[in-house]
């Protein structure tokens, strides 16, 4: 399975839910850093999304949050539904469209025969 970008639908939730469960639990990103032993810039760079941030990760933000895991993946899924419900569909055409004519460029100089 190929890996997702943080540009990703998914990751954009992720860290959106983070943000989130931050702002219940009343706390400021450097508060959150302090309780996570990081610096303040690294639990900024994960919410904005320029740092990917994988489950063990997860897992110790939701402790600093005071959330269980299930909750936040249950949360998660929630919102992943909501968002890719809200996507554009794919365009579906019935339309056959016709390939374009292959034409034969002339070069200039150059005569054939």
């Amino acid at each position: 399975m190929k890996r997702k970008s943080i540009h990703s639908l998914e990751h954009k939730e992720l860290v959106t839910l983070l943000f989130d469960f931050r702002r219940q639990a009343d706390m400021t990103q450097a508060e959150a850093a302090e309780a996570l032993g990081r610096p303040q810039t690294y639990v900024s760079a994960v919410e904005v999304g320029r740092r990917g941030i994988d489950l063990v990760q997860v897992r110790e933000f939701c402790a600093v949050y005071d959330v269980s895991f299930p909750k936040f993946a249950e949360h998660y899924e929630k919102r992943l539904k909501a968002a890719t419900s809200q996507e554009r569909p794919p365009r579906l055409s019935t339309r056959k469209r016709e390939k374009p004519a292959k034409t034969a460029k002339k070069r200039p100089g150059k005569d054939r025969k």
